[in-house]
């Protein structure tokens, strides 16, 4: 078996070189957009196709391609269309999509739109390993398209979840909890929200291959947090960037944690961690009441607090919450302590 693996690596390594050599000459475009699917306005150079190669390596070569790349990779061959329905890494944005950065907003949005809807309606919604929708640049998307494109693409095998939504005034897109149920949240390692609402948990199942949870500009509150935390017993960093709605944040036991980032929460008034293992912790923000259970194995904290008066007497309080600190810094616009 080893001696098999070791033969097939190598393979892989010679088809890579030969797909390096001949890639740049194969696939030849007479446009810059992005299709969604086959489009005769592509075409393979005379003389020149896709290397003969065992199909499930084309597979694993097709999956390293960018998107752009890989959509006119399918445009060409059988085997690369066969698998673009489940091709694993789908990131989106205007500049993934190549759109023209001289056009409005309104364009800019207009096609944005009209790529990804061709590009999922061509995807089977299995086999995603990514899904990127970093739409911040973007303008009057219809939250019923996010809603589509999630619901396609989110299913069971998913490992990476990245959700920023266009900003729009009288309103904010609200993050289902109910798309992480029926399996498709147990293979998620890694979720980021932005610019958007987490007000329901029903639904949500376990989240139990989550390591990594990253939060900027939810609305969201403690108890809400708290489910979802509650069910991710794998988590091992947490990062709360400008979530203004949380009073109280408190972590559950979790063995694995070991990261908390708390950034200009404005409303916090306490920070509770029952995590036994937690050892680094970096506050920003107003400083309120702050329990860390009694952790022997904190080694860093680090914390910023603006116009706090008296941070030195309260840096030495935090010594004895964590008495094992190797390296604690904290600062205010009037004092600087630094501790090692």
């Amino acid at each position: 078996m080893r001696l098999m693996s070791r033969k097939r690596c190598r393979q892989r390594q010679r088809c890579c070189r030969r797909i390096r050599n001949c890639g740049s000459v194969a696939l030849v475009a007479k446009r810059e957009n992005l299709p969604g699917q086959k489009d005769d306005k592509y075409q393979v150079v005379r003389g020149i196709s896709p290397p003969d190669l065992p199909e499930d390596i084309l597979r694993h070569i097709h999956a390293k391609m960018t998107l752009r790349d890989a959509a006119r990779a399918a445009c060409v061959s059988h085997t690369f269309q066969r698998s673009w329905i489940c091709f694993p890494n789908l990131t989106f944005s205007p500049e993934t999509l190549g759109s023209n950065r001289n056009a409005s907003r309104d364009v800019i949005t207009r096609d944005l739109i009209s790529n990804v809807d061709q590009i999922l309606q061509n995807h089977s919604g299995i086999g995603v390993k990514t899904l990127n929708l970093d739409l911040l640049e973007c303008d009057n998307i219809d939250f019923s398209y996010l809603d589509s494109w999630l619901h396609i693409a989110v299913k069971p095998g998913i490992e990476e979840l990245i959700l920023i939504p266009p900003l729009v005034t009288i309103s904010v897109y609200n993050f289902s909890c109910s798309l992480l149920s029926n399996g498709s949240g147990n293979s998620i390692q890694y979720l980021e929200l932005g610019h958007c609402t987490l007000h329901s948990t029903v639904g949500l199942g376990c989240l139990r291959s989550l390591t990594r949870l990253y939060m900027f500009r939810v609305r969201t509150s403690g108890d809400e947090l708290w489910c979802l935390l509650s069910n991710s017993p794998a988590l091992v960093r947490l990062e709360l960037w400008y979530c203004k709605e949380i009073i109280s944040l408190k972590i559950p036991s979790l063995q694995r944690f070991r990261f908390l980032n708390v950034i200009q929460c404005d409303s916090l008034q306490e920070v509770e961690s029952n995590a036994p293992n937690l050892t680094n912790f970096y506050f920003s923000g107003l400083l309120g009441q702050i329990s860390l259970g009694g952790s022997l194995q904190v080694k860093t904290l680090r914390m910023i607090c603006p116009s706090q008066a008296n941070i030195v007497w309260y840096a030495h309080n935090l010594l004895s919450i964590a008495p094992n600190v190797e390296t604690l810094t904290i600062s205010s616009s009037s004092e600087v302590y630094s501790e090692h």
